[in-house]
């Protein structure tokens, strides 16, 4: 894979920046993860993304760590729901499926890692009209799979209820 150059941001309508990182002289606009603050503040990063598939990875860190030393499983939960749902959108500014909420996610446990560099690697398994399903898997640095997860996401945003901070700052 050829390392990313340094990302450019590039307006886009109604006053929204959007990433785009340029891969071997191709450009891809990536809508919503540069704005996803969470997987932002885990230091997950996109090393590939599209055509139904998806490549994340973080840097583990103490933060990362529970108690025992090893990946904490709610990171590896986090992992798993971003490359199930993230490999379902299509990362091109303007298509009608540049969003998805999750439906359900089922995560199997299976090792543990202590540190190095974890990757998470998501595949669409079947698509409808406003749902798709998804599979993914978290590795260790050397290979073994660390945890999997089938889930089902609806493409779209959240419904938000009326008054809730979230939902004013929409509007605004």
């Amino acid at each position: 894979m050829v390392a990313p150059s340094p990302p450019s941001r590039t307006a886009r309508p109604a006053g929204r920046y959007y990433l785009a990182i340029r891969v071997d002289r191709a450009v891809s606009a990536m809508t919503g993860f540069e704005h996803n603050p969470f997987l932002h503040s885990l230091g997950a990063v996109i090393e590939d993304w599209g055509d139904g598939r998806i490549v994340l990875s973080m840097e583990l860190q103490p933060r990362h760590l529970n108690r025992q030393g090893a990946l904490q499983g709610g990171a590896v939960c986090a992992l798993l729901d971003a490359a199930c749902g993230y490999a379902g959108i299509v990362p091109e500014h303007g298509d009608s499926q540049g969003n998805a909420v999750t439906i359900s996610l089922a995560i199997n446990f299976i090792g543990s890692v202590t540190s190095g560099k974890v990757v998470a690697t998501g595949q669409v398994t079947g698509r409808g009209r406003k749902i798709y399903f998804s599979r993914a898997e978290v590795c260790a640095p050397d290979g073994r799979v660390l945890a999997t997860a089938q889930g089902s996401f609806k493409y779209g945003g959240p419904r938000l209820a009326a008054g809730s901070p979230a939902t004013e700052e929409a509007r605004a």
